[in-house]
């Protein structure tokens, strides 16, 4: 009887396992687009606006995005392949600062809302 109870308990342990696993470490098999936050990386003589773009999805997809420097607006655009990674870059350089405002907006192609929006201050005096 304690042999049994024993392989009982052992089965228990097992099923135990295998569940979790499903749960998770298999992936569910949908991949969204994922974006890194923004930064400001500050040089000798410039700030670096950058931002990281992972595309898990199984399309391309276009986006649209603009940086605003204390009001003069810039625009870009890209396309972020399938399964690849789109790093945006804009350097900001002292003379365009008067009041050191810097907002960073991501659009994707197709929705109204912003899937990224940050405003950042720096100080350049």
């Amino acid at each position: 009887m304690s042999r049994l109870r024993l392989i009982f308990v052992l089965s228990l342990i097992i099923l135990a396992g295998v569940f979790i696993s499903i749960l998770y470490l298999i992936p569910s098999g949908q991949d969204y687009t994922e974006s890194n936050k923004a930064q400001i990386i500050e040089g000798e003589e410039q700030w670096t606006l950058q931002y990281d773009i992972i595309n898990n999805e199984d399309k391309d997809i276009n986006y649209t995005i603009y940086v605003t420097v204390d009001g003069a607006v810039y625009k870009d655009s890209t396309v972020v392949k399938q399964g690849k990674k789109y790093t945006y870059i804009r350097h900001i350089y002292p003379p365009h600062l008067e009041e050191g405002k810097v907002t960073f907006t991501l659009y994707e192609e197709g929705k109204t809302e912003p899937i990224e929006e940050v405003t950042y201050y720096i100080d350049h005096n």
